[in-house]
């Protein structure tokens, strides 16, 4: 057995170092990246899974978080993550590492199973779902303004999240509007959830209401749209690169 497992070991170290597949990076992400190091932005976030979970992993942050929430988060800051204070120049060096990283060639932040193209990951799954939807022109408004923040990093579909986030397609059960909209202002800090940064406007937590309870009304037939994107979902190792988080 210990023979076997030496084995193994050594076919996969030659893998892992004959991977082709090499990060160029242009001299402004260079800067970014000496930034991302410099703050230590490595102790509580991850890139391609390795480093901290106090935040987020960032491998693919830049196709979710937009160059106003960035500038926001760099500046000052939201919930548990400091204020960085960054200036126009670091903020733009920042954005163009993370949208360098972001690319299908380098690697997904979180185990591609099924097609590396596809939609497969649960919140992807859903997205999709909600896009082909019918839904009223307010609740896909609401349903953009929650895609656009990092709500994802702790709220999962139709579950309670690991880290204790709750199911939002059934948060209009347990929250009347009021509470929804003090949520959406305040956040809930005692419970780990800081406030909306940049802060939403009166328009957009309507919004978000909107979505949440047209999510709620049509929470049995997306569950069932959601999982039938999934299906099928198997390792497809040939397209798969040998050491996923590279």
């Amino acid at each position: 057995m210990l023979c076997v497992l030496v084995a193994c070991f050594a076919v996969q170290t030659g893998l892992v170092y004959s991977d082709d597949v090499d990060l160029q990076l242009s001299q402004q992400a260079i800067e970014g990246r000496r930034l991302f190091h410099e703050k230590a932005c490595q102790v509580c976030h991850q890139l391609w899974g390795q480093g901290g979970f106090l935040g987020p992993d960032l491998t693919n942050s830049a196709s979710r978080v937009d160059e106003t929430r960035l500038a926001s988060l760099l500046t000052v800051g939201s919930g548990q993550m400091p204020a960085l204070h960054f200036d126009s120049e670091q903020i733009a060096a920042m954005r163009a590492f993370l949208e360098e990283l972001d690319r299908a060639e380098v690697g997904r932040g979180e185990l591609r199973l099924g097609d590396p193209d596809g939609t497969t990951s649960p919140q992807a799954a859903l997205e999709a779902a909600v896009l082909a939807a019918s839904a009223p022109s307010n609740a896909v408004a609401g349903f953009e303004v929650l895609r656009s923040g990092v709500c994802s990093a702790c709220h999962f579909p139709f579950q309670v999240s690991i880290v204790g986030a709750p199911d939002l397609s059934t948060v209009v059960a347990r929250l009347d509007e009021s509470a929804l909209h003090e949520v959406l202002t305040s956040g809930r800090p005692e419970q780990g959830m800081p406030p909306p940064v940049p802060a939403l406007s009166q328009t957009q937590r309507q919004q978000v209401i909107e979505y949440f309870r047209w999510l709620n009304s049509d929470r049995d037939a997306l569950r069932s749209e959601t999982a039938r994107r999934q299906s099928g979902r198997r390792i497809d190792w040939s397209r798969l690169p040998w050491w996923e988080y590279r």
